[in-house]
């Protein structure tokens, strides 16, 4: 109580308890956030105010090296890279021209992938190969730079490009992040944050790209002309990072391995204490000792193979029998071991999983408590993970500005002509596979025919194009029609429960192909007349 509750106090004492009751309930409000207290259970909690730049520069480098050790030396986090790229890219992320002419959209799309599989600049992947190592990149670095290099018409036609355009996948370590107080001065207007550099409105000009890796042997930053690198524009290169995943204003992207980097380690170093406990409980050896002085070695010239014999051995191993010296004494150390391993392996593997952002199943193989419910369950909230980071990322930051890059390029090439609406796109991300067919197609058929979704947006949530997968079945039905086949799996001709949809039509297609007499009227079997 201060000194005014003590003035309303004497006045009014009613007024006083009020004004003492309002304080404590306050107080009890502020102080319901207990994390956010610097004392009593707070103070050793000491966690960072910098900002997202400050906070992650000083540590990317490490993250990143950490990161690819543990990726390319240990088969959980190898695993866990693999699973995610084949989820996020698959096989590809397919375009679909959608100008509304069709004729014209078959000639974007044969022209695409014409160019696709030149797309390398180096000749080695083709356009989706670009995007999963892309999509690697980033997993493994927290970032990946995709260079877009516009090719001169005459050596694109000399090297056989259908558009004079390639790409280049660069590891973020090019990009240069050298601190401002020990780089030169920039000659661009703005700021340069972590080698990407902002005009004065806070928008990306450009990234300064170093001209050789700095892991590589020889790397010198500088050189008797200045610094050993180039400022790329930025409508030539592509910052693939999860940024909707980020901080506001956070310009680098973080491994996704960075909140699990130590939890990998630990996990590696209980392994091979395990390993050791193991190895020593295994060791079983003979040890002989003599009391008879009369056959110690005092006054006689033995060889010094004898004394050695006596000596007590520095190292064990298993089936081993020595000799000791007369009066000697061996204790040996028993371990009480690093404790119950699999329990602790479980309870890792699983936060590791968590880390990655796949499932414990994905990660590990174990499938043994699995059920159909679990593995559901389990692949929906991934499902959800993945298409956010499809939709979000790899979609309007990597694949849209590539498919823009093609058409200039094409149009300038002279083999797309230019339209006033442009050449819309479409993409269609790989289908997620199902964990039980046999219950997931009728719920899928269930969903179309109740007009909860279109058959065109079921055939694109397998992955293939709606036209193009109509295009084909008309096709399959024609041959079919013209051979006289008729599939069980031919809706038109059989229903779902294995019946004739209508005999007199199935009589007529064989007939037609085969060239039989029409059957009379009376001819007809009695089932067919039904």
């Amino acid at each position: 109580m201060n000194w005014l509750d003590r003035v309303v106090s004497a006045v009014s004492p009613q007024r006083g308890l009020e004004r003492v009751r309002a304080r404590a309930l306050t107080e009890r409000v502020v102080r319901a956030y207990a994390a956010g207290q610097p004392a009593p259970r707070g103070k050793d909690w000491m966690a960072s105010a910098r900002g997202p730049n400050a906070e992650v520069g000083p540590a990317l480098r490490y993250l990143r090296r950490r990161s690819r050790e543990v990726i390319r030396d240990g088969s959980y986090g190898a695993r866990a890279v693999q699973i995610r790229v084949a989820h996020e890219i698959g096989y590809g992320i397919s375009p679909r021209s959608k100008t509304g002419d069709l004729e014209l959209d078959a000639k974007v799309l044969a022209l695409w992938e014409r160019w696709g599989t030149k797309a390398d600049l180096h000749g080695r992947l083709d356009i989706y190969g670009l995007q999963a190592l892309a999509a690697r990149t980033r997993v493994e670095a927290g970032e990946a730079l995709i260079r877009m290099v516009r090719m001169p018409p005459n050596r694109a036609r000399q090297d056989g490009l259908a558009v004079p355009l390639q790409l280049e996948i660069i590891e973020p370590d090019l990009l240069d992040d050298v601190a401002p107080i020990f780089a030169p001065a920039t000659p661009e207007p703005g700021r340069v944050v972590d080698g990407v550099v902002f005009d004065a409105q806070g928008r990306r000009t450009g990234y300064r790209l170093l001209r050789q890796h700095p892991g590589e042997t020889g790397f010198a930053y500088y050189t008797a002309v200045g610094p050993r690198f180039d400022t790329v524009p930025v409508a030539e290169m592509i910052h693939l990072v999860r940024a909707h995943a980020q901080r506001p204003g956070q310009v680098r992207g973080v491994p996704d391995a960075a909140t699990i980097l130590l939890r990998l380690r630990r996990l590696e170093e209980f392994e091979e204490a395990t390993l050791e406990q193991a190895k020593v409980q295994a060791l079983l050896g003979v040890f002989t000792t003599t009391a008879n002085p009369m056959e110690m070695d005092i006054g006689s010239e033995a060889p010094p193979t004898d004394v050695a014999d006596r000596a007590i051995p520095a190292d064990l191993w298993p089936g081993m029998v020595a000799n000791l010296p007369i009066g000697s004494d061996v204790k040996f150390l028993q371990p009480s071991g690093p404790g119950p391993f699999e329990p602790f392996a479980l309870h890792e593997l699983m936060a590791i999983a968590s880390g990655f952002r796949v499932t414990y199943d994905q990660l590990t193989g174990d499938l043994r408590q699995a059920n159909y419910s679990s593995l559901r369950a389990g692949k929906i909230e991934f499902r959800k993970d993945v298409e956010q980071d499809q939709w979000l990322m790899h979609i309007p930051m990597m694949c849209q500005p590539i498919w823009e890059a093609f058409i200039q390029a094409a149009i300038l090439f002279g083999a797309l002509p230019e339209r006033a609406g442009g050449y819309p796109v479409e993409w269609a991300p790989p289908r997620a596979e199902m964990v039980d067919p046999t219950r997931e197609i009728p719920a899928l058929v269930a969903s179309v025919r109740s007009g909860l979704e279109t058959w065109q947006q079921a055939v694109t949530s397998m992955g293939y194009d709606p036209r193009r997968q109509a295009e084909e079945i008309a096709a399959a039905n024609k041959l079919h029609d013209d051979l006289g086949i008729i599939l069980d799996s031919d809706p038109r001709r059989i229903t779902n429960s294995g019946g004739a949809q209508s005999p007199q039509q199935n009589a007529a297609v064989e007939i037609a192909a085969t060239g039989a007499a029409i059957p009379r009227p009376g001819e007809i079997p009695s089932d067919a007349q039904d």
